[in-house]
């Protein structure tokens, strides 16, 4: 628990050094809540309208766009992330060109989550109309499964945007250096990640109070509705981008810092610090 706020405490501090680090997620949740709003009326009205199989290959392309969409402005942030430790400050514009190089490879990553969300979301729905124990232990390993995934391409990603890699390359590289850090990786899953979870808890009853409170303060007027709804809505955003970034900020520091020992000399690669968030975190 300490690990984790303390990582949070860094990861706040790299915001403000520099804004731009938490420009991605706040884009990505425009963008993937627009575009699922959309998608969403459009598949609604169309479902009665054609054929069940073009019905779920049209769900199933919307899906894709989904992680498409998060999976781009993650690789924005793994390398805003990465440029602001190699030069001191992350530019957009450096972003946009290297995400945008490998914005094909980012589409097949897509196709395979997408893949593997489909497979495990019918297993886990098939195993639990049946209730038995062999069924929920059928389910303790999808979720296991959806779980590795999801870690793994929290360093695929940086891997393709980072280092240039082929989808091929950037599992393989995912694969190592999960394998090599699997305790720091541990610590962030549990430590991070829970304490990241009950700040966004904490910040979201924070944001519907303070709409409340607008909303008493204006006497219930239609305005002063309005107002409460925007307010609780920004609030909110800040805190789901906040937890965006969190998580894509403590996996690729630990990506750069299994790179930069492994292209240490002999000897030394015990003495290389990982970027100051998790070198704080980890107590090293």
């Amino acid at each position: 628990m300490f690990k984790g706020f303390s990582f949070i405490k860094e990861s706040f501090s790299l915001i403000t050094k520099d804004a731009d680090l938490i420009k991605p997620p706040i884009y990505s949740i425009f963008v993937g809540v627009f575009f699922t709003i959309v998608s969403g009326i459009v598949l609604f009205f169309l479902r009665s309208m054609i054929p069940a199989e073009l019905f779920y290959i049209l769900a199933f392309l919307v899906l894709l766009a989904d992680y498409y969409i998060s999976y781009f402005f993650t690789g924005m942030t793994a390398f805003l992330v990465y440029d602001y430790f190699k030069d001191g400050d992350a530019t957009m514009s450096e972003v946009w060109a290297a995400v945008k190089k490998n914005a094909a490879t980012i589409f097949y990553l897509s196709i395979i989550s997408a893949i593997v969300k489909v497979i495990t979301s019918i297993l886990r729905n098939r195993e639990e109309r049946d209730r038995n124990i062999a069924s929920g232990l059928s389910v303790m390993i999808v979720g296991f499964i959806e779980s590795a995934w999801t870690i793994a391409t929290y360093f695929i990603i940086p891997a393709i945007v980072i280092e240039d890699r082929g989808l091929k390359g950037a599992v393989e590289r995912a694969t190592c250096i999960i394998k090599r850090n699997l305790l720091p990786i541990g610590v962030g899953e549990i430590a991070v990640g829970l304490v990241t979870g009950i700040l966004s808890f904490i910040g979201i009853i924070i944001a519907i109070f303070i709409g409340v409170m607008l909303f008493s303060v204006t006497g219930g007027a239609a305005a002063g509705a309005l107002v409460a709804i925007l307010v609780v809505a920004i609030l909110i955003i800040l805190v789901i981008a906040l937890s965006m970034y969190i998580t894509t900020a403590y996996h690729t520091c630990l990506f750069l810092w299994a790179r930069n020992v492994e292209t240490a000399s002999p000897g030394v690669t015990g003495m290389i610090k990982p970027p100051a968030p998790i070198a704080s975190a980890l107590g090293v």
